[in-house]
């Protein structure tokens, strides 16, 4: 099988975590947004973890494997983030390592991908659905990595910067941690439930009741949308309709971009981007 439309890029800098003991599903399954306590190995889930008020600590993508769960995030978020997670393990039967040097990271984008990733020795393989059409990540351990590219390139895989993936996780509307959504974040703002990282029938965890309160009775004032236009669209441009400031554009790859804008604003309509003309997209 030829692997001609696969894209493979190196993103190893992201930061890693691995949770063992007996209640390591257990302990996730508490404190963030997605549903932990019944996964399998082999499955993979996104999540995030919350302030009491239901604003994002973090972010992160995960796969179970049949003694650990591994966790990925934002290099900038690691510190922090383990910090965070770690003020909540109290008596519970979970160790929280970093691992971030131990292993290699890399990411394959298209319908292939599952098929490259098994002719990959060693790796642990998960989906992901934050950049948009069939894509998966591989953890290999630390010193295969150039091997791994190697043996992708050679199955006929594209070997491209992130910045490629980058353009294309833009174009498709997903949300990146420190771009599109942050510390201010309210997960339905970043639009998590359409992307399978927000659960809102797993019971109780860590600002739940905020979540639900907006999902029952309430609404978000603004939420992450997709733009498109002729020109290219820079990251910061104020957005506006009708002469009135509406967002802020917070990724930006030629005339693709994303930025977060009023509730009230619905795809298809037309917005101006930082003086470039623009259509809300998604």
């Amino acid at each position: 099988m030829a692997f001609g439309d696969i894209l493979l890029a190196d993103v190893s800098e992201r930061g890693k975590l691995r949770f063992a003991g007996e209640q390591r599903a257990w302990f996730l399954h508490q404190i963030v947004t997605n549903r932990f306590e019944d996964i399998e190995v082999g499955d993979a889930r996104a999540a995030a973890m919350l302030t009491v008020h239901g604003r994002m600590v973090g972010f992160f993508d995960a796969v179970a494997t049949d003694d650990a769960l591994l966790a990925h995030m934002e290099p900038e978020l690691l510190p922090g983030f383990t910090d965070a997670l770690r003020r909540y393990v109290f008596a519970t039967q979970v160790e929280i390592e970093d691992v971030t040097n131990d292993f290699g990271l890399v990411v394959l984008v298209g319908d292939g991908w599952r098929d490259l990733a098994g002719k990959i020795e060693a790796s642990i393989p998960h989906e992901t659905q934050f950049i948009g059409p069939p894509a998966g990540h591989i953890w290999v351990p630390r010193g295969n990595i150039q091997a791994v590219i190697e043996t992708a390139a050679r199955a006929g895989a594209r070997v491209v910067a992130e910045e490629e993936i980058e353009q294309i996780r833009i174009a498709h509307g997903r949300p990146r941690w420190g771009r599109d959504m942050n510390e201010k974040t309210i997960p339905q703002e970043a639009r998590l439930e359409e992307f399978g990282a927000l659960d809102f029938n797993k019971g109780c965890y860590v600002g739940q009741e905020a979540v639900a309160k907006i999902y029952f009775r309430g609404k978000v004032n603004r939420k992450v949308r997709r733009l498109s236009a002729a020109a290219p669209l820079s990251v910061g441009a104020e957005v506006t309709k009708d002469e009135e400031k509406i967002g802020t554009v917070t990724s930006a790859a030629g005339g693709e971009a994303i930025a977060v804008l009023k509730h009230t604003v619905e795809p298809g309509e037309s917005v101006t981007a930082g003086g470039v003309d623009a259509t809300v997209a998604g």
